[in-house]
C-alpha cells in the first residue's frame, strides 16, 4: 500500500529470561497471570498496538512498521516460546517472532545482547524498543508517544523515564545541564555517589528506544564492573554518553505504567490498577456500573453499552455481553454469549453458554456448558440446565434440573422436575416439543421423547414417549382411608395417659 512515507522499521527486544524467584511459582514470571493473561501478553500487545498509535497521524513524513519481536527467554523458556507461537492474536502479517536463549544470568546487559544477535548484520530495522516483560501498565500511547519523541529528536538512546513518588529501588536519572541523560545510578551504587543522587524523583523505567546500529557497536562495551558483577544494560546511556551520541529521556507522565511487577503483592496492586482502567473504559462506552468496587471484569470480557453491572459481579474468559443487559449481584459468568435485553438476577452461574434476546436467568440458577437459552425463556431459582437447548418463550422456574435435552418453544417446566440423562454408563436425550405442560415434580427418564402439546401430570415418571397433544399420568390411585387420622390421635392420647 502506497503512503507517500518513509518507512522506519522497528525491532523489539522483550527481557522475559529471569526466574522471577520472588512469584513464589514454578512457572517463569513472564507466564504469571493478569486479568486472565500472562504478563507477557501486555507487553507485546502495547507493542503492536504502538504502530497503529504512532502512524495515526503523527509524523506525517515517516511510517513506523514493526516487523521483528525478539523474546529473549531461560528458565522454562520453552513455556514462554509455546505461549508466543500459539497465541492467535499475535498472528499479525508482516510481524515475525523470533527468541534468544539466555543460559545464564549474567544481567540485563547479557539478555540484550544475546537479543541482538538475532539482527543480523545487515538488518532493515532501523532502531529497536527494549523492554522488560513485567511491566503490564504501559500503555501503547506511551510506547507511541516514546518513538515519536526519539525520531523527531533524531536521538540516538531515548530512556523512557517517570516521577516516582518513592524512587527506592529505581534507577535514578542524572542528566546535564543540556538535559541530556548522562547516567543511569542503580540502587545498589547509591553509595559511590554524592547522597542528593538518592533523593532524585526521576527514575529509569526500563524501556530503551535504541539505533540499531550503534547498539550492535557498543553492546560489548557493557563491563560487569559493579557491586553485583553483571551486566547492566543501563551502563549503555554512560557509553553512548561519553561517546559523544545524542542521549535523551520521554518522561512519562503516570507512574503506575511504569509499575514493575515482581511479586505476588505487585501483581495483585497491577490487577486493581487494571481493572480499574477497564471499568473506566466501559462506562466511557456507555456501560452503567451501580459501583465499580468489588466486580471482576476480565481482559477479555465485552459489554455493550445500557447494560447495568451490580456489585459483586464477576466475568471472565471471553465472555461478550451485549446492550442492555442487567447483570444482578453475584453473577458468575465464564465464557459465554449473552444477547440483548438479558436478565441475569442475583448469584446466578453461567459458563460457555449462549443467552438470547430478553431471557431471564435467576435468581440462583446454574446454566452450564453447552447450553442455550431462547429469545424470552425463562430459567428461575434454584434451576440448574445442563447442554441443553431451550426453546422462545419456554419456562422452568423453580427446583429443576434439565440435562442433556431439546426443548421446545412455549413450554412449562413445573417445579421439581429432572430429566434422568445418565444410566450410570451413558447420557441419553430427553426431547419436549412446542407447546408442552411438564407437572411439578415429575421425572423424564430419558431416551424419552414428549409430543408436541402434550401433558405430563404432576408427579408422573415417563420412561415411554408420550404422543403428541395426550396426558402422561403415572401416579398410584389416591384411596381415602375415612377416620384414619381421628383413631391415630385418640390412639395417642391413650399411650400418654
Amino acid at each position: 500500500m502506497k503512503t507517500g512515507k518513509k518507512i522506519r522499521n522497528i525491532g523489539a527486544i522483550i527481557l522475559a529470561g529471569g526466574l522471577g524467584t520472588r512469584m513464589k511459582s514454578e512457572n517463569p514470571k513472564a507466564l504469571s497471570v493478569l486479568l486472565e493473561n500472562p504478563l507477557i501478553f501486555y507487553a507485546i500487545k502495547s507493542l503492536i498496538l504502538t504502530e497503529d498509535k504512532f502512524n495515526a497521524g503523527s509524523i506525517a513524513e515517516t511510517k513506523v512498521k514493526l516487523d521483528k519481536i525478539v523474546t529473549v527467554i531461560g528458565h522454562k523458556g520453552d513455556l514462554v516460546k509455546n505461549y508466543i507461537e500459539n497465541e492467535k492474536r499475535f498472528k499479525i502479517k508482516g510481524l515475525s517472532f523470533d527468541f534468544a536463549l539466555q543460559e545464564k544470568y549474567l544481567g540485563t546487559g547479557d539478555a540484550v545482547k544475546k537479543g541482538l544477535e538475532v539482527f543480523k548484520d545487515d538488518a532493515e530495522e532501523t532502531d529497536v524498543i527494549i523492554l522488560p516483560c513485567d511491566m503490564p501498565l504501559i500503555t501503547d500511547e506511551t510506547f507511541a508517544e516514546t518513538v515519536k519523541f526519539h525520531i523527531l529528536n533524531n536521538a540516538d538512546l531515548t530512556v523512557l523515564s517517570v516521577d516516582a513518588k518513592n524512587p527506592y529501588s529505581y534507577g535514578r536519572i542524572l542528566r546535564d545541564k543540556n538535559g541530556s541523560i548522562k547516567k543511569i545510578v542503580e540502587e545498589k551504587e547509591l553509595c559511590d555517589y554524592p547522597k542528593k543522587t538518592a533523593l532524585i524523583k526521576e527514575v529509569n523505567s526500563g524501556v530503551y528506544v535504541v539505533k540499531l546500529n550503534l547498539l550492535k557497536q557498543f553492546i560489548n562495551s557493557i563491563k560487569p564492573d559493579n557491586r553485583k558483577k553483571e551486566f547492566y544494560f543501563t551502563d549503555i546511556v554512560d557509553i553512548f554518553y561519553g561517546a559523544g551520541l545524542k542521549t535523551l529521556c520521554f518522561k512519562a507522565g503516570d507512574e503506575d505504567e511504569c509499575a514493575g511487577v515482581n511479586s505476588k503483592y505487585d501483581l495483585l496492586n497491577a490487577q486493581k490498577i487494571m481493572q480499574k482502567r477497564l471499568i473506566k473504559n466501559f462506562i466511557e462506552k456507555g456501560v452503567d456500573f451501580v459501583s465499580d468496587e468489588n466486580v471482576y471484569i476480565g481482559y477479555n470480557v465485552e459489554i455493550g453499552e445500557e447494560s447495568v453491572v451490580y456489585p459483586g459481579v464477576f466475568i471472565s474468559g471471553k465472555t461478550n455481553i451485549m446492550k442492555k443487559v442487567v447483570l444482578e449481584k453475584g453473577c458468575v459468568i465464564k465464557d459465554s454469549r449473552i444477547m440483548e435485553n438479558a436478565s441475569i438476577k442475583s448469584y446466578s452461574v453461567i459458563e460457555n453458554a449462549v443467552i438470547m434476546n430478553s431471557a431471564q436467568i435467576g435468581p440462583f440458577a446454574r446454566i452450564r456448558p453447552e447450553t442455550k437459552i431462547s429469545e424470552g425463556a425463562k430459567i428461575g431459582n434454584f434451576v440448574e440446565v445442563k447442554k441443553s437447548s431451550i426453546g422462545r418463550n419456554s419456562k422452568a422456574s423453580h427446583l429443576s434440573y434439565i440435562g442433556d435435552s431439546v426443548i421446545g418453544e412455549n413450554v412449562n417446566v413445573g417445579a421439581g422436575v429432572i430429566t434422568c440423562n445418565y444410566d450410570g454408563e451413558k447420557k441419553h436425550i430427553t426431547e419436549i416439543e412446542d407447546g408442552c405442560f411438564i407437572g411439578s415434580d415429575s421425572q423424564l427418564v430419558a431416551p424419552v421423547k414428549i409430543g408436541k402439546n402434550s401433558y405430563v401430570g404432576s408427579g408422573t415418571t415417563v420412561t415411554k414417549n408420550v404422543p403428541e397433544g395426550a396426558l402422561a399420568i403415572s401416579r398410584v390411585p389416591q384411596k381415602n382411608i375415612e377416620g384414619w387420622a381421628s383413631k391415630k390421635q385418640a390412639a395417642r392420647k391413650t399411650k400418654k395417659d
